[in-house]
């Protein structure tokens, strides 16, 4: 009998250990939310991830099967409705102009050169990066002289497409999107930081999550091991 009780601890302590979870993050953290997982894996975690643009990451949180979202501080708080019992901060994205091969930009006063026909945007009214464009723009007075050239797109990774293809010559995304994709770009300029607010990024546990690894997942986000990681990617 006392065997047989031994041996249940010893499979329910198994079980809790390999106790997998659910991070619902936004589609443009999936490199680095990935790189992040394969070594808290290694450590013995176990992650499900699961990635979409910020409604259908909302969406999958209030159905009740996600452990933690990671995303825009200010979105997720003043946005999404969700309970969320705690933050960890993964660090401040940054808003950049980049370009295509082919065209090469200096500052970002160059935007209004003949040279520069389309500049995308996500659209502001929807997205993060659209909002944070549009007032970077405003602020450095730029916008009267481009406002005929900015070609509105629903995401921020269509406008990485664009600039892939070449079918623009400029376009705002931010700065772990332009590392990421480094060898399909002619090249980035960092836009001033206090032309925007904030972007914020955090990873959310959610309240109805009472799994024990979702704590030392958001334990592991805080560690140096993990800023190490986050920071190659601009956060």
């Amino acid at each position: 009998m006392f065997k047989k009780i031994v041996l249940l601890m010893v499979v329910l302590g198994l079980m809790a250990s390999a106790q997998s979870i659910r991070v619902a993050s936004a589609a443009g953290y999936k490199k680095p939310m990935m790189e992040l997982i394969k070594v808290f894996e290694h450590n013995g975690g176990k992650v499900e991830p699961l990635f979409g643009n910020m409604q259908q990451v909302i969406a999958l949180s209030k159905s009740g099967d996600v452990d933690i979202v990671v995303g825009d501080k200010n979105y997720l708080e003043k946005k999404s409705d969700l309970n969320i019992s705690e933050y960890g901060i993964l660090g401040n994205d940054k808003l950049v102009v980049a370009f295509s091969h082919g065209i090469k930009l200096v500052n970002v006063e160059e935007l209004g050169n003949k040279k520069i026909v389309k500049i995308a945007i996500p659209q502001p009214k929807k997205t993060i990066y659209g909002k944070a464009g549009l007032s970077f723009l405003i602020s450095t007075k730029l916008y009267d002289t481009v406002k005929d050239k900015l070609y509105e797109v629903a995401t921020l990774p269509q406008v990485m497409a664009y600039l892939t293809t070449g079918e623009i010559e400029a376009g705002i995304i931010d700065l772990s999107t332009a590392l990421v994709n480094q060898e399909k770009l002619g090249g980035y300029i960092v836009v001033d930081e206090k032309s925007y607010e904030p972007i914020e990024i955090v990873a959310g546990k959610l309240s109805a999550s009472t799994k024990e690894s979702s704590l030392k997942f958001m334990q592991f986000l805080s560690s140096s091991e993990a800023k190490n990681i986050l920071k190659k990617y601009g956060l």
